[in-house]
């Protein structure tokens, strides 16, 4: 859950980014989205915040009975496809862009599509989207290890 707000930031703070963009600095930058796979990146991430976030492989949800296990996977394909919808690339990508644009010179824009451009500067990004997967899950299950901790920090604190 706290992904899912975490996820719901991000979108409100790209809901309020705007940039002034030339076509031509709008055009660098939208090159760069595309050599840097940030709508793959982006979709990835979303998705396994989501997944991580809702428990999606949580050994809570796999002890419930098999119907309510329908139910609940039911629920998720249409909370995941509300986000989707509120949070898709298609919907976002303006944002994104604004936010390059803010960050990136259409100039550096140029040079960092230069650069990685080319087969090593992909096998970075292809690297990338394969290690964030790994990321995500090795962070999920130190949390599965942590979380009786955390509870019982918390139920002391509370009861104090």
């Amino acid at each position: 859950m706290k992904n899912i707000l975490i996820l719901a930031t991000f979108a409100l703070c790209l809901s309020t980014a705007h940039a002034d963009l030339t076509p031509s600095h709008q055009a660098a930058i939208e090159k760069l989205l595309v050599v840097m796979k940030v709508q793959k990146q982006f979709e990835n991430n979303l998705t396994l915040g989501f997944e991580t976030g809702m428990g999606a492989n949580s050994d809570q949800i796999k002890s419930m009975p098999q119907e309510q296990q329908q139910k609940f996977a039911s629920g998720m394909e249409k909370v995941k496809a509300a986000m989707m919808e509120q949070m898709g690339w298609e919907k976002l990508k303006p944002e994104i862009i604004a936010i390059y644009g803010k960050n990136f010179t259409e100039a550096q824009a140029q040079d960092i599509v230069k650069l990685m451009d080319t087969p090593t500067g992909q096998l970075i990004f292809d690297k990338q989207l394969v290690m964030a997967g790994d990321m995500f899950k090795l962070a999920q299950d130190k949390m599965k290890v942590l979380m009786p901790q955390i509870m019982q920090i918390m139920q002391a604190e509370m009861t104090k």
